[in-house]
């Protein structure tokens, strides 16, 4: 355990948050240096973007269990003095990335080189905390279908068996207008536009799986008279506005919730109330993911056999995780399960609890020697 901890310090130490000067390929070559010490293992660097690389790690082409972690983090606040200068204070370990998720990566790289199983994979991303191109680089890999894939993200010891999807998109929305003295003879485009999300959201939730919930978000609202040779939208108090435009987004809690049915029910929704849809477009999309309780009971007892319990986490609590992407390329089942304090990611003076480290990493152990004997 000594050597993980000490393996932390030096990965904090190496900055791997992105800007104009700063990107992961530090630690990139820091990781790859250290597991060339195995001669076992077989490293891949997947490029991404300019020198910056994905890791694909593995004594075979198609390993059986995949550990995943994302080497980037946050930016350093700026009322923090040396966050990447760790330092060890009341069991924990204090620095920029401690528990998000560098305490993960410490853990996958002393696996590596002095606990490692045959048919364990270790894959290490990048631009997890921007816009998942590391992730999204990975999914063009054909060759690998795991058995199970374990992303060593903060949890605090609590088991995340899926995640919801998250989906943003702008859209135009028109009614009709009228004089407001006679708003019956009109269709209020604003007022509407909240009455057809409400009945969007109320619609995607019939067909939610397991204990997630879908939820839609309307996160801007811009609405007045508008004609259609003008781009003005007036400000009119005594006419009934045919305009609106709209931010949605959505926390996606079931795989029917593709990109076209959000397009199809929305413009049928929106035919009933009398609006007509127009322009939308999606600023992202990215689906759910969700591995039935049933297929994580060996992970379970590993857990309570370790003296802890088995304890899930609210999912719609959660946030996305780009381990979704892997899992609808790669199939196999799919867990979140990590070190904590989870709620210290991206906070100032971030800190991992030494001994959680520690209990993580018997864990994921004593899970592979049990699943590749």
């Amino acid at each position: 355990m000594t050597q993980t901890i000490d393996f932390l310090k030096q990965i904090i130490a190496i900055p791997s948050y992105v800007d104009e000067n700063h990107d992961e390929s530090s630690l990139v070559d820091f990781i790859v240096n250290k597991l060339k010490q195995n001669s076992e293992l077989k490293v891949t660097e997947q490029p991404v973007e300019k020198n910056r690389r994905n890791l694909i790690v593995s004594d075979n082409s198609d390993p059986k269990i995949i550990l995943f972690g994302h080497m980037d983090t946050v930016p350093p606040k700026h009322q923090e003095t040396n966050p990447l200068a760790p330092y060890e204070e009341g069991g924990k370990l204090y620095g920029l990335g401690s528990v998000d998720m560098k305490s993960g990566l410490a853990i996958m790289l002393d696996i590596a080189l002095n606990h490692h199983k045959k048919g364990t994979g270790y894959i290490f991303s990048v631009d997890e905390e921007y816009d998942f191109k590391g992730a999204s680089k990975l999914k063009e890999i054909d060759y690998i279908h795991p058995k199970f894939i374990i992303n060593l993200e903060p949890t605090s010891f609590k088991i995340i068996n899926g995640c919801r999807g998250i989906a943003e998109f702008e859209i135009e929305v028109y009614g009709k207008s009228a004089h407001a003295g006679r708003k019956s003879n009109g269709v209020n485009a604003i007022e509407e536009t909240v009455k057809l999300f409400s009945k969007f959201e109320t619609e995607c939730q019939k067909s939610d799986q397991g204990d997630a919930s879908t939820s839609v978000n309307l996160a801007y609202l811009h609405g007045g008279l508008k004609s259609d040779d003008t781009s003005d939208v007036k400000r009119m108090g005594n006419v009934v506005p045919n305009y609106a435009r709209a931010v949605v987004e959505i926390r996606i809690a079931n795989t029917k919730i593709t990109q076209s049915y959000i397009e199809e029910t929305i413009n049928h929704l929106s035919k009933e109330i009398g609006l007509q849809i127009r322009n939308l477009k999606f600023k992202f999309f990215f689906g759910s993911m969700l591995t039935p309780k049933d297929d994580l009971k060996l992970f379970e007892k590993v857990i309570s056999t370790s003296g802890f319990t088995s304890e899930y986490a609210d999912i719609n609590q959660a946030g996305y995780f780009e381990l979704q992407m892997l899992q609808s390329k790669w199939g196999g089942s799919a867990v979140i399960f990590g070190p904590g304090p989870s709620e210290k990611s991206h906070t100032e003076n971030e800190y991992v609890e030494i001994d959680s480290v520690s209990t993580t990493q018997k864990v994921i152990e004593k899970f592979l020697a049990n699943s590749l004997n």
